[in-house]
């Protein structure tokens, strides 16, 4: 009985041995494929952690010349409601107002709030940051939405707000009542009733978040910042 002789192609190999080296390439192709999303997230991960911090230096430096926070309201707007921390964000998720309401008056932009330099009459930038980047849908990410793909001004309720790399609003709230704690019960459910009693409420008086790669407060839009120990994707800044 003749025994098996493996064929050999030109360049040596057998074709066994070449089936071989085919399947560890595809391996290995997954392998990046699967590594690649998570080194991209984990990147802009990196970027909201580094602009959450940015804003509350920029916040507080700003209370620190003026005494106060800057106002987030427009003429005309009402009242935020007695006691409570007004945020600002998307409005979908309850913020009161966009975030360019706090922005115009921290970047010396004579719009919104700080019309006519109202909250800012110095001109002072107390914070800056790059354009947005517009993809195909022309949806804003990382970085703040001034101009639209054809170098035209955005919608009131766009222009100057400043998104995330993932393109969501960043969220802001500021201490306003005055109890050096800011109140998170409206924005995440297990922060309700937290006082200073409960010590629950964070002890800073501006914190800031980003929504993370679901673009949901919480996990998956339950509003939980933490379930069982665990974190959800929220980037923020008080911790």
């Amino acid at each position: 009985m003749r025994a098996f002789t493996p064929v050999r192609l030109k360049a040596g190999f057998t074709l066994v041995e070449l089936l071989v080296v085919i399947g560890i390439i595809l391996i290995l192709m997954g392998l990046v494929m699967t590594v690649i999303p998570v080194i991209q997230n984990r990147a802009k991960e990196l970027k909201a952690e580094g602009v959450v911090q940015q804003i509350t230096v920029a916040a507080n430096a700003y209370y620190t010349e003026h005494s106060k926070f800057p106002t987030l309201r427009t003429e005309g707007a009402p009242p935020p409601k007695a006691g409570k921390d007004a945020w600002v964000g998307d409005p979908g998720m309850g913020a009161s107002v966009h975030n360019n309401a706090l922005f115009f008056t921290l970047r010396g932009i004579p719009k919104g709030p700080n019309a006519g330099d109202a909250a800012n009459p110095t001109r002072m930038v107390y914070y800056s940051y790059n354009a947005a980047s517009l993809g195909n849908s022309g949806k804003p990410r990382d970085g703040f939405f001034d101009r639209t793909a054809d170098g035209s001004i955005p919608a009131a309720d766009r222009d100057g707000n400043l998104y995330d790399p993932w393109g969501r609003e960043y969220g802001i709230m500021m201490d306003s009542n005055g109890d050096e704690r800011i109140d998170l019960e409206g924005i995440y459910v297990d922060f309700a009733g937290a006082d200073r009693i409960s010590g629950k409420a964070p002890r800073v008086q501006v914190g800031a978040f980003a929504t993370g790669k679901d673009e949901t407060l919480g996990s998956k839009g339950n509003r939980i910042y933490k379930e069982r120990g665990e974190k959800s994707d929220d980037v923020v800044s008080w911790e």
